[in-house]
């Protein structure tokens, strides 16, 4: 179900944010202005504002891909997976919270900006908050599974599936389980 939403959306509008990121990476180097333009020409395109979201994500990692005399080496920006696990983890607002104040403190207007070193750090402290096991990247259950379970279990015949479900998996009550065992629990009651 995911994996359509995706798709959908690499398929919108650019966004303001890959619009503004864009744009800092032509200014900062004359080779990276003629990637852009050699990359517009290629997709068929007059202006940066026609391009797709999956378009512009193509062309970001294309400019970022070359070095100009302003680039530390250790300053290479973050990769397309990075900014995208990193928007995976902004499910609640704790986590959007933990994000904002990182890149205020970091002095950084989007994620697009961040380095990749940057980018590791702010996922590591996304996945200390957001149920995810650094240990075996196991995620808990989520707050939206637990609250659709609770409603799923109103007769007793669920409420005893549900029970030797979680005997099965020794395991006292929901909120123990899994994101993907309780994925397993809501299709065995409906």
């Amino acid at each position: 179900m995911d994996h359509n939403r995706g798709e959908f959306m690499n398929e919108g509008n650019v966004t303001k944010n890959q619009l503004n990121f864009i744009k800092k990476l032509r200014e900062s180097s004359m080779e990276r202005e003629e990637k852009f333009k050699e990359f517009m020409k290629e997709k068929g395109k007059e202006k940066v504002e026609d391009l797709t979201i999956k378009e512009a994500s193509e062309l970001i990692e294309k400019l970022k891909g070359i070095k100009n005399e302003k680039d530390n080496s250790k300053e290479i920006y973050a990769t397309g997976k990075q900014i995208s696990f990193i928007e995976n983890l902004q499910r609640n607002e704790k986590a959007e919270e933990i994000t904002s104040e990182y890149l205020r403190n970091k002095d950084k207007k989007t994620v697009n900006f961040l380095t990749m070193q940057e980018a590791s750090e702010l996922i590591d402290k996304l996945k200390n908050i957001s149920g995810i096991d650094n240990k075996n990247s196991i995620r808990h259950i989520t707050e939206k599974q637990l609250e659709y379970l609770k409603n799923l279990l109103n007769t007793d015949e669920k409420r005893k599936i549900a029970f030797k479900y979680l005997s099965l998996l020794n395991k006292k009550n929901i909120e123990d389980l899994t994101s993907k065992e309780a994925s397993v629990l809501i299709d065995k009651l409906k």
